[in-house]
């Protein structure tokens, strides 16, 4: 073989390889990065959203937020609107794994079927099985086991952790991790579970978890794992303080009154899991993906982030700033 022979199947080579990307985006018939989520109208999602308009702002990219109006009926409304993403057959998806018996084989056909599946939020230790490129949210033991410190620190000995979406591993990791923090310590603490169609109703929230102090006199902490349920909760607990029982109350997950809270000592602690992250970063790592091949190596931690009485008022100020971005709608 003559040399200049060889240098031309290199550069043939060369230029097979350079065009790959660009052939395996066209290849998609949508060139949109798909973005499922849960309700904006939840000071959480409010920020994700943030997070995502600004990605798609900065990146100039073609993209869709897709969300359900509400908490109703959240399991089968969030499988269809995966299903319909994936027959669209779009430039990537990005999607919490927030019910793995329906959505994991989802996430599987999609992957089958070449469309590249970014996992944010909910599903840490299953994204690499699933064939996804990447992961990008919280540690949720570690989310609820800083609460549960803090909690013992201030002397809980019985506490009680109120899930308000059933069917999600994350949050109960989320409980789990404030539970072993308690017990480890010495106390004792159980995890609770909310319809998940009474979050948004105060009244409905506000009555259950007042039903659970009055059942239970010796709760003396609370931790709750979103910021609407911990308003909600905080008028419970203000009712029993008044009557002289100390009750210790901290969340997972921020909003402005909740923020307002830590920071005038009505509630202890708030952790943040910073979802205008995981909304920024998700459609960066698919748009990265999509166009260079390129994702992260392994998941990406966007919490716990601690909030208390030290830096409440400094979490509140960027709000004011940027009026959504630390979920304080």
């Amino acid at each position: 073989m003559t040399l200049r022979k060889l240098g031309g199947y290199v550069l043939a080579a060369i230029f097979a390889l350079a065009a790959l990307p660009a052939a395996n985006a066209l290849a998609q018939e949508d060139q949109t990065i798909i973005f499922l989520a849960g309700p904006s109208s939840d000071p959480f999602w409010g920020a994700v959203q943030q997070g995502f308009d600004q990605a798609t702002k900065d990146l100039g990219v073609k993209t869709q937020w897709t969300a359900p109006q509400d908490f109703n009926d959240i399991v089968p409304i969030y499988t269809k609107m995966l299903e319909a993403a994936i027959a669209r057959k779009p430039a990537a998806i990005v999607v919490g794994n927030f019910f793995p018996e329906p959505t994991e084989p989802l996430i599987k056909q999609a992957v089958a079927a070449g469309v590249p599946v970014l996992v944010y939020n909910s599903g840490r230790t299953t994204w690499k099985e699933l064939g996804a490129i990447g992961f990008i949210g919280e540690d949720p033991w570690l989310m609820g086991n800083a609460g549960g410190k803090k909690a013992v620190a201030n002397g809980v000995k019985n506490g009680l952790c109120i899930n308000q979406i059933a069917a999600n591993p994350v949050l109960e990791m989320r409980c789990k991790g404030y539970i072993d923090a308690i017990t480890e310590a010495g106390g004792k603490a159980k995890l609770v579970t909310l319809p998940s169609e009474d979050i948004g109703n105060s009244q409905k929230v506000q009555a259950a978890v007042s039903a659970m102090l009055m059942t239970d006199q010796s709760i003396d902490g609370i931790i709750t794992l979103g910021a609407a349920v911990a308003v909600d909760a905080l008028e419970s607990v203000k009712v029993v303080r008044a009557a002289g029982r100390k009750v210790d109350l901290g969340t997972i997950d921020l909003g402005k009154t909740v923020l307002e809270a830590v920071r005038d000592g009505e509630m202890s602690y708030a952790i943040d899991q910073q979802p205008f992250l995981q909304g920024y970063f998700g459609v960066l790592i698919a748009h990265q993906f999509v166009n260079y091949r390129l994702a992260p190596a392994t998941e990406i931690n966007s919490g716990p982030f601690f909030i208390d009485k030290s830096n409440a008022a400094a979490v509140l100020a960027v709000g004011d700033t940027y009026p959504g971005s630390r979920g304080a709608n």
